[in-house]
C-alpha cells in the first residue's frame, strides 16, 4: 500500500467522494441556472401568447421598451445571481470538507512523528 493510502481511512474516502460530488453538482448547478436565465424571454414570449390575448409581443415591447427591459433584465439578473450563489456556496462546502480531511491527515501525521522522536 502506498503511503498516501495509509492516511486515508474509509471515512477520508467518503469525505473526498462527497467533495467530488459536491463540486459536480456545483457545475450542474451553474450551467442549470445560465439555461434558465437564457430561456427567461421564450417563456416570456409564450406567457404573453398564452395570457395576452391576440396582441403581437415584439410590438407591445416596442411600446414600453424601458419597462419590459427591466422586467426581464431583473429576472435575468436574480437567475444569474442565484446560480453564482448556489456554485460559491457548493464550492465552499466542498472545500470545507476537503480541508475537514487535510488537516485530519495532518493532525495523524503530526502525531505520529512526536510519538517517533519521543520513543528515540
Amino acid at each position: 500500500m502506498s503511503e498516501q493510502e495509509e492516511f486515508l481511512s474509509p471515512k477520508h474516502k467518503r469525505l473526498l467522494n462527497i467533495t467530488i460530488w459536491i463540486r459536480f453538482f456545483a457545475w450542474v448547478m451553474l450551467i442549470f441556472y445560465i439555461v434558465l436565465a437564457i430561456l427567461v424571454i421564450p417563456q416570456d414570449i409564450a406567457f404573453h401568447q398564452r395570457w395576452g390575448g391576440n396582441s403581437d409581443y415584439w410590438r407591445m415591447i416596442s411600446i414600453n421598451r424601458l419597462g419590459y427591459a427591466v422586467d426581464i433584465g431583473s429576472r435575468i439578473l436574480d437567475l444569474l445571481l442565484s446560480g453564482t450563489i448556489y456554485y460559491l456556496v457548493l464550492r465552499g462546502v466542498s472545500l470545507g470538507l476537503s480541508m475537514i480531511v487535510e488537516t485530519d491527515i495532518n493532525y495523524r501525521e503530526n502525531q505520529g512523528g512526536h510519538n517517533e522522536s519521543k520513543t528515540s
